[in-house]
C-alpha cells in the first residue's frame, strides 16, 4: 500500500506507567502482534522500552532494500550479540562484508547441492527411528527427530561434524532463549550472574556446550595446518582473528540449525493436519522420485512439496521479528520516524496480514502455486528476511527442508496425538510447545 505524505505514527495502547503495555505483550506476544497490526500497520509499542512496530511491505523494504544504511543493528541487539559476540547476525553492514565474503564460498550452489545430499543421510537416521515404532500404535514426539536432520546438515556444513544426537540442540535452544530474555524480557538479567537461578545455569551450560563444540574446531584445524572447505575453513583461511572466527561460527550455528528444525517440525505438524495438502505432496514425490531419495537436481521439480514448506514458513516463520533503529528520520508507508526510534519488522504480522493475504490464518499451500504470488508485494513473504542481509543460509535451508519433506513424505504420515492444536512457544525463534506428538503410520 502507498501512502501520499507523511503523518505521525499511529500510537498503540499507553498501557500502565513505567512498563507500558508490556503485560499483555508478554501474555501472548504473537496475538499482541495481531491487535496492534490492526490498530495500523505502522504503530508505536512502549513495553517498556519503544518501538514501532511494522507490518507494511512497502516500508520493510525500504528499511532492508531501499534505505538499509539508515537503519542499524541497535540497541535490542545487544541482547544478541551478549550471546553471539560479533558476528554475521549482530554486525553493521560496515563490518560485516568482510566475513560475509569470507564465508560465502561455503553457502555456494556447488556446497548446496552437496549438502542436500548429506541432508539424505540424516532423513535415513529419522526413518530407520521411525521404522522401529511405525503403525505400533505409539504415541511419539517427532520433533527432537526433526531437529536432529538440521542439526547433523548444518553441523557439516559448518563445521564439517554430525551434531546430531549431542547435546548441541539443547544449547541452541537454550541460547535462544537467553537472547529472548535479553532483548524482550528483561528480568532474569536484571538477577545478578552469581545468583544460581535456572536462567543463569541454563545460559552458562549452554555458553560451555557452544565453546567447546567451537574452539574444539578451531584447535584442532590450527592444530592440523589445514583450513578446510566448510564455513569454519573459509573463515579460518580469511585471515580473521581467532574471536572473529569464533563469533561468526558461533552466529552461524545459532541462526541456521534451529530455525530450519522448527520450519521442519512445522512444515510436518501442518501436511498431518491438511489431508489434502498432504495427499498433493503424497502424489507429486511418488511421481517425481518414484521412491528413490530426491537428487540436488530433482528438488526443483518438487512445487508441491515446496509450497507447503513455504506456506508453513508463512504461519510459523522461524524468526518472527527483527529490530533496526533509525540513524535518520526517515518516512515509512507515509509515516514520519525520527531518528533514534527502534523499528521492529513483524514477519509474523505481515505474513498474517489481510490486506496481503486472503484468509490468512488457513494454511493453504496453494497461494504459492498460482498467480497470486506474482501479485503480491515481494516483501510481504520474508521467512528469510530480505535485501543485502538476506539470510546467507537460505538455499541450503530449502535444500535441507525440500529433501527432507519428500523423503518422509514418502514413507510415513503423522496422525496427531487426540485433538490437541500445537500452540507456538516464542523466543528467537518460534517452535512447537510441547513438542508433537503423534502416531507414526507407514503409508500404504
Amino acid at each position: 500500500m502507498t501512502r501520499q505524505g507523511t503523518c505521525p505514527v499511529a500510537h498503540g495502547p499507553a498501557g500502565l506507567p513505567v512498563i507500558g503495555d508490556a503485560i499483555p505483550y508478554f501474555r501472548d506476544p504473537l496475538t499482541y502482534t495481531l491487535r496492534m497490526q490492526e490498530r495500523d500497520s505502522v504503530v508505536s509499542v512502549k513495553l517498556p522500552l519503544p518501538f514501532v512496530q511494522v507490518t507494511e511491505p512497502e516500508a520493510i523494504e525500504r528499511v532492508l532494500r531501499t534505505n538499509p544504511d539508515n537503519y542499524v543493528r541497535g540497541k535490542l541487539y545487544r541482547g544478541f550479540s551478549g550471546v553471539m559476540g560479533s558476528g554475521l547476525l549482530t554486525l553493521d553492514t560496515d563490518q560485516w562484508r568482510r566475513p560475509r565474503r569470507a564465508v560465502q564460498p561455503a553457502f555456494s550452489p556447488e556446497r548446496v547441492r552437496g549438502n542436500a545430499r548429506e541432508a539424505v543421510g540424516a532423513v535415513e537416521e529419522v526413518i530407520r527411528r521411525w521404522t522401529a515404532h511405525a503403525d505400533s500404535g505409539v504415541v511419539v514426539d517427532v520433533a527432537p527427530d526433526l531437529m536432529d536432520v538440521a542439526s547433523r546438515v548444518l553441523g557439516m556444513a559448518l563445521i564439517s561434524r554430525d551434531l546430531s544426537g549431542t547435546d548441541y540442540a539443547r544449547a541452541s535452544a537454550i541460547a535462544n532463549k537467553v537472547i529472548y530474555n535479553r532483548t524482550i524480557m528483561a528480568l532474569p538479567t536484571m538477577i545478578p550472574a552469581f545468583v544460581p537461578t535456572r536462567y543463569h545455569r541454563e545460559r552458562r551450560w549452554a555458553n560451555r556446550v557452544l565453546d567447546d563444540i567451537v574452539h574444539g574446531v578451531i584447535r584442532s584445524r590450527r592444530a592440523g595446518g589445514e583450513c578446510g572447505d566448510d564455513a569454519a575453513g573459509q573463515l579460518l583461511g580469511a585471515g580473521l582473528s581467532e574471536a572473529e572466527v569464533s563469533d561468526n561460527l558461533r552466529t552461524l550455528l545459532l541462526a541456521g540449525s534451529d530455525t530450519t528444525g522448527q520450519a521442519l517440525a512445522w512444515t510436518m505438524y501442518e501436511l498431518a493436519r491438511h489431508p489434502q495438502a498432504r495427499r498433493a505432496v503424497e502424489r507429486e514425490v511418488d511421481e517425481v522420485l518414484l521412491g528413490q531419495a530426491p537428487a540436488p537436481d530433482q528438488l526443483g521439480e518438487l512445487v508441491q512439496t515446496t509450497a507447503a514448506i513455504n506456506e508453513a514458513l508463512r504461519l510459523h516463520p522461524p524468526v518472527w521479528q527483527f529490530p533496526r533503529d533509525a540513524v535518520e528520520p526517515d518516512s515509512l508507508a507515509g509515516r514520519e520516524v525520527p531518528a533514534g526510534t527502534t523499528v521492529l519488522l513483524s514477519v509474523y504480522g505481515t505474513h498474517r496480514s489481510p490486506e496481503h493475504w486472503s484468509d490468512p490464518d488457513t494454511y493453504d499451500p496453494r497461494r504459492f502455486l498460482d498467480d497470486t504470488q506474482n501479485k503480491r508485494h515481494k516483501h510481504a513473504f520474508l521467512p528469510f528476511g530480505g535485501g543485502r542481509r538476506m539470510c546467507i543460509g537460505k538455499g541450503l535451508a530449502m535444500a535441507t527442508l525440500v529433501t527432507a519433506v519428500a523423503m518422509l513424505s514418502q514413507r510415513y504420515r503423522l496422525r496427531l496425538s487426540g485433538t490437541h492444536t500445537v500452540r507456538s512457544g516464542h523466543y528467537v525463534t518460534l517452535f512447537p510447545s510441547g513438542g508433537i506428538s503423534a502416531v507414526v503410520q507407514e503409508r500404504t
